[in-house]
C-alpha cells in the first residue's frame, strides 16, 4: 500500500508573521484611504479645521504633521513675500484725475493665519489689500496740486506706504515696500500741460534775446568808451615839442623852395 506523507500544520512563528502583514496591510490601506499625513512646503504655514470646534488657534509649521482623518481638514497658506499689482486711481488736490499702478509686495504674519482665514478667508486680497491700496491712493493723491504729484512722487508714495501700513496691520499683513509706476493724467490736462511748456518756453526764448541784445549794447558802450579814453590819453601826450620832433625826425635836410626861387627857412621855435 501507497503511504502518503501528511503535511504539517502551520506553526505559531507562521501564523504571527502572516498575521502581522495583515495588520500592516491593512494600516497601510487604512492610511491611504484616510490620508492623515500632511507635509506643509517651505514658506508654508497650515490652518487646522475641525468638523466639531472650528478653526483651531494651532497653527501647522514646515514638515510632516498630523490630522484626524474625516474630522479635520487643513487650508495651506503661503507666508513668503508676495506681490500685487494692480491699477489705481484718484483725484488731485485741485481735482484733476490721476491714473497710476501700485505694486505691492506684502507678506502674512506666520503665527496670525489662522486668525486671518477665520476672520477673512483665503481670499483676503480681494477683500483687504486690493481696497486698502485705493483708498490709500485717494487719500494721498488728494493732498497734492496736480503738478506736483510727479515732482513729489517720492513724499506722494511715502504717505500712500504709511496709510497701507496702518490699514493691513488690522488683519496682521506686514506691508514691505510699495512702488508707484505708469502715473498718468487726463488727456484734458496733458493738452493744458503741454501748451503751458509751449508758452513757458516762448518767455525763455524772449528772455535770451533780450539778453543777448543788452549784452551786445553793452559791449557796443564798453568799446566806444575803451576808444574814446585812448584818444583822450592821446591829446594829453602830444605837445609842441613833441610835434616838432616828429617833423625833424621825417625830415630830409632839404629846405622847401618858395615861389620866389630862394630856399624856405623852416620856422622851427625850440624854446619852450
Amino acid at each position: 500500500m501507497e503511504q502518503y506523507e501528511m503535511k504539517k500544520p502551520f506553526s505559531k512563528d507562521s501564523l504571527k508573521g502572516i498575521s502581522g502583514m495583515i495588520i500592516a496591510g491593512a494600516v497601510i490601506l487604512v492610511l491611504f484611504v484616510l490620508n492623515p499625513i500632511v507635509i506643509i512646503g517651505a514658506g508654508e504655514r497650515g490652518v487646522v479645521f475641525s468638523r466639531f470646534t472650528g478653526v483651531k488657534d494651532k497653527v501647522m509649521e514646515e514638515g510632516m504633521n498630523f490630522k484626524i482623518p474625516g474630522v479635520e481638514s487643513i487650508v495651506k497658506f503661503d507666508i513668503k513675500t508676495q506681490k500685487l499689482d494692480r491699477a489705481s486711481d484718484g483725484a488731485s488736490k485741485d481735482l484733476q484725475e490721476v491714473n497710476l499702478r501700485t505694486v505691492v509686495n506684502y507678506h502674512l504674519q506666520p503665527d496670525k493665519v489662522a486668525k486671518l482665514y477665520q476672520e477673512v478667508g483665503v481670499d483676503f486680497e480681494r477683500k483687504v489689500i486690493e481696497p486698502a491700496i485705493q483708498e490709500a491712493v485717494k487719500a494721498g493723491t488728494a493732498l497734492f496740486p496736480v503738478e506736483n504729484i510727479i515732482v513729489e512722487r517720492p513724499k506722494l508714495k511715502a504717505i500712500i506706504a504709511d496709510i497701507l501700513r496702518l490699514k493691513l496691520e488690522e488683519y496682521d499683513i506686514v506691508l514691505e515696500d510699495v512702488n508707484l509706476t505708469d502715473i498718468s493724467f487726463s488727456a484734458e490736462f496733458n493738452r493744458v500741460v503741454e501748451q503751458k511748456q509751449i508758452e513757458e518756453q516762448k518767455i525763455k526764448t524772449a528772455e535770451y534775446k533780450k539778453k543777448q541784445a543788452e549784452q551786445h549794447k553793452a559791449t557796443v558802450i564798453l568799446a566806444a568808451q575803451a576808444e574814446a579814453e585812448k584818444q583822450r590819453l592821446i591829446r594829453l601826450q602830444v605837445t609842441k615839442d613833441i610835434v616838432a620832433l616828429e617833423w625833424i625826425k621825417k625830415w630830409d635836410g632839404k629846405l622847401p623852395e618858395t615861389i620866389l626861387g630862394g630856399e624856405a627857412v623852416p620856422m622851427i621855435n625850440f624854446k619852450k
